[in-house]
């Protein structure tokens, strides 16, 4: 197994849970990250695996005979995983994950940066109008739970045909 693939933290339970416990530790000295086993850790298919690779987001290494992935790997897996639940294409995340790579050139490591921000904003913009319709939602919920309570206790079990 790399030197990546052994000293990085792992994921735990994949998109959810990253973590530095002995556990984890125990799980990155016993566990070879092939296509199969990152697949099952993330619960996503072995051709989205490819397709991240295709794209140049993630890369298998070699391990003696076997081809395994990195924990950093499995961190941008998670990453990606999260944009996507967030509503994010994965195409706006390219410029961000390639700048990451340790031999990215200034020029892509900057533009990378500069589309990272520029997502930040974009976020912090969504979150704030989620939260404005989240809090009119809670209110209108509030008048209407006020409104079928007033409304039960007057009919207080009676029909009496009035709607």
């Amino acid at each position: 197994m790399s030197n990546d693939a052994r000293n990085a933290v792992p994921c735990g339970t994949a998109a959810n849970n990253c973590g530095d416990t002995a556990e984890a530790m125990a799980f990155t000295q016993s566990h070879i990250l092939s296509i199969h086993e990152v697949a099952r850790m993330f619960g996503m298919f072995t051709l989205t695996l490819r397709l991240y690779e295709l794209l140049g987001l993630i890369r298998r290494k070699r391990a003696g005979r076997e081809r395994v992935y990195s924990w950093v790997d499995c961190e941008r897996i998670a990453l990606l995983i999260k944009a996507r639940k967030a509503g994010l294409a994965l195409a706006r995340l390219v410029p961000v994950i390639k700048a990451m790579d340790d031999g990215a050139r200034l020029r892509v490591a900057n533009a990378g940066r500069q589309k990272c921000l520029s997502l930040i904003h974009a976020l912090e913009i969504d979150q704030r109008h989620r939260r404005d319709v989240l809090g009119e939602l809670y209110r209108i919920d509030w008048e209407l739970a006020e409104r079928l309570g007033a409304t039960d206790q007057r009919h207080d079990g009676r029909d009496t045909g009035h709607g």
